[in-house]
């Protein structure tokens, strides 16, 4: 199908985030767009609970749209505070820091596939 329509209370259901077979209790997300709907991209809803803080290797190029909150970022030396409005891009491979002291949602958009990167990730570490 070359059109498709995820309406507002779907796309907002969010689920705790599982990535390499870890369960999350700070993140909480919805992957609205994704396979078998989509072959090359995910998007959806990220929910950011406050107290969030972590390092992470991004598997996915990722434009976010900061619905709510905030979220400082430390990437390269460099420190900044995304908030409503606020679109953030994080390219694939960087290494950055993550912490949201008052929580946040964003909307997310990710190339390629997100579990498809967890996959190759996850093959590297041994992990499938």
């Amino acid at each position: 199908m070359s059109c498709y329509i995820v309406r507002d209370e779907e796309a907002k259901k969010l689920k705790p985030n599982v990535m390499f077979g870890k369960v999350s209790d700070k993140a909480h997300i919805s992957h609205a767009i994704d396979s078998p709907e989509s072959t090359h991209m995910t998007a959806g809803y990220l929910r950011l609970v406050p107290g969030y803080s972590k390092d992470l290797e991004s598997p996915v190029d990722e434009v976010d749209l900061f619905m709510e909150g905030s979220l400082t970022v430390t990437c390269e030396g460099k420190t900044f505070t995304a908030k409503q409005g606020d679109i953030f891009f994080i390219q694939r491979g960087t290494k950055a820091h993550f912490d949201t002291k008052d929580g946040c949602l964003v909307f997310y958009a990710t190339y390629p596939l997100m579990q498809e990167a967890i996959d190759e990730v996850a093959k590297k570490l041994g992990k499938k």
